[in-house]
């Protein structure tokens, strides 16, 4: 993931500047296009006659249902528009058959596949620890394939080379998700990623305000890469975008990177200080040993969730 990002991941943000006056206009026009997310999860998981007896909050790690919680959970995979999708399946959710999920989506780097969660960050195995330690509730976690129009992937957006990742994501597999599995809906619903994929969940969360309630970037990079998205490059710069997403449509950020991460760390803190300067709250910044790869991003995955476990507390 290293080699091929790194002539990409140079871009200036100097160069880029001459377009910011276009920037609002033309994240205005993406926010446009997209329909607003659903506000009750019950429309679209169940049929109307199981909607009433299912529990509208986080299920409870701890008291009666501790048992719930400390079943390992299970991988699942399926196909879904020609993307590939792995979906973690906590065990409390075949227990309490009644209640709904809170989900996370995990986007991988470029080049990557949705297969590297599991083989390089061990998230089953995390997820499992962090839910039976009750650091965090029985959470859905969905790995999805980018699988763009060139080797080196899409970067998880909509590309001038004509790939449509991003759109995919948002009208095709949150909804698929949703109608598959009994989750919360929008405000449990969040979205992270390494790398590039840090780039695609921040990218992604800033053009879809209300989408997603949580966004994490583990060693990310925040200016598009202008050979995938041309013109569009300055319109998916979270580095230029940031600023024109209104404070009462930001979500709890977390930004991390590795200590060692000499070709992509300076990209995070040049984006950490621009959120810090806007005021940005929540947030959620670290530094933590190692390069750009996964002994950072391990790290960075579970911190991020240790945090995200303090937002989302059980309540049922």
């Amino acid at each position: 993931m290293r080699g091929t990002i790194g002539k990409r991941a140079t871009i200036a943000i100097a160069a880029l500047a001459t377009a910011v006056a276009g920037t609002v206009g033309s994240v205005a026009a993406v926010r446009a296009r997209v329909s607003a997310p659903q506000s009750s999860a019950a429309t679209a998981t169940a049929p109307t006659a199981t909607v009433a007896s299912l529990r509208d909050c986080v299920p409870v790690t701890a008291t009666t249902q501790r048992a719930a919680a400390v079943l390992p959970g299970h991988v699942e995979s399926w196909n879904l528009g020609g993307h590939a999708v792995l979906v973690y399946v906590p065990g409390a959710y075949a227990a309490l058959a009644t209640t709904r999920f809170p989900v996370v989506y995990f986007l991988h780097g470029s080049p990557g596949t949705a297969q590297d969660w599991i083989s390089g960050g061990g998230m089953p195995s995390m997820l499992d620890g962090m839910i039976a330690a009750a650091q965090l509730p029985p959470v859905i976690a969905v790995f999805p394939d980018d699988q763009g129009v060139t080797a080196d992937d899409s970067w998880w957006g909509d590309t001038a080379l004509g790939d449509t990742v991003e759109s995919w994501l948002v009208d095709t597999l949150v909804p698929g998700v949703d109608g598959r599995y009994r989750t919360l809906g929008a405000r449990y619903r969040g979205i992270a990623g390494l790398s590039a994929g840090g780039f695609g969940a921040v990218n992604i969360s800033l053009q879809h305000p209300g989408l997603f309630s949580w966004v994490a970037s583990y060693s990310g990079v925040f200016t598009a890469p202008a050979d995938l998205f041309g013109a569009a490059a300055a319109a998916n710069s979270p580095q230029l975008t940031a600023a024109a997403l209104p404070a009462a449509q930001r979500t709890p950020l977390f930004l991390g990177q590795g200590a060692a991460d000499w070709e992509f760390g300076p990209d995070t803190t040049r984006f950490v200080a621009t959120v810090q300067a806007l005021g940005w709250a929540p947030l959620h910044t670290e530094v933590v040993p190692g390069p750009h790869g996964w002994q950072a991003w391990t790290v960075e995955a579970r911190d991020s969730l240790t945090w995200l476990g303090t937002l989302w507390t059980p309540s049922c």
